[in-house]
């Protein structure tokens, strides 16, 4: 009888978890597992309820490191794949223009851009991205990695945050892309 209330108790302490804690959740055809390498997924957040077309984000962490990915369409039925499309280019664009209102809302103390590169760096790259160096104030810097693709009509936005800032960001980020697009396959 204490084996049978045992599993009882397992079993309850399962039901009692949130999903996003048990499982590989999907949005628009993208699967994020609890565990991307040594990031664990946290917070969800369905902005799509409120704000159809805005999609859903998706936090991961490790120690000094944070990945929000977005996942959303803006309204659009069709989101060309190619990063150098139109649609994409003007959605990178608007993304990074997002950083500098932040600071200009206070969010950061400053924001110092660098370079733009791809990833993977090859003929069709799946993403393209632009680097940062972000005072949070308090002595709080990052770098900063924003990136986008699309797939399936949808934009697949990565905002890669690393404390404290170290060099090669561009590689860091282009080897996180690659395990973030096997692991929801991308």
């Amino acid at each position: 009888m204490h084996g049978m209330k045992r599993i009882l108790f397992i079993a309850a302490l399962f039901v009692s978890l949130p999903a996003s804690a048990q499982e590989t959740v999907s949005f628009f055809g993208f699967d994020f597992p609890l565990r991307i390498g040594a990031l664990t997924r946290g917070d969800v957040t369905n902005f799509e309820k409120d704000n159809p077309g805005l999609g859903y984000g998706i936090r991961y962490t490790a120690p000094g490191q944070r990945v929000d990915i977005f996942v959303y369409s803006l309204g659009k039925r069709q989101i060309d794949d190619d990063v150098f499309s139109l649609d994409q280019n003007e959605e990178l664009t608007r993304a990074i223009a997002d950083v500098y209102r932040a600071k200009d809302r206070g969010l950061y103390r400053n924001v110092v851009e660098g370079a733009e590169f791809e990833s993977p760096a090859v003929k069709n790259p799946f993403f393209r991205c632009g680097a940062f160096v972000i005072d949070r104030g308090e002595g709080r810097v990052e770098d900063s990695a924003l990136c986008l693709g699309a797939r399936n009509d949808k934009f697949f936005k990565v905002r890669i945050s690393s404390s404290p800032p170290t060099p090669g960001i561009a590689e860091r980020s282009d080897q996180l892309l690659r395990q973030i697009g096997r692991a929801v396959k991308f």
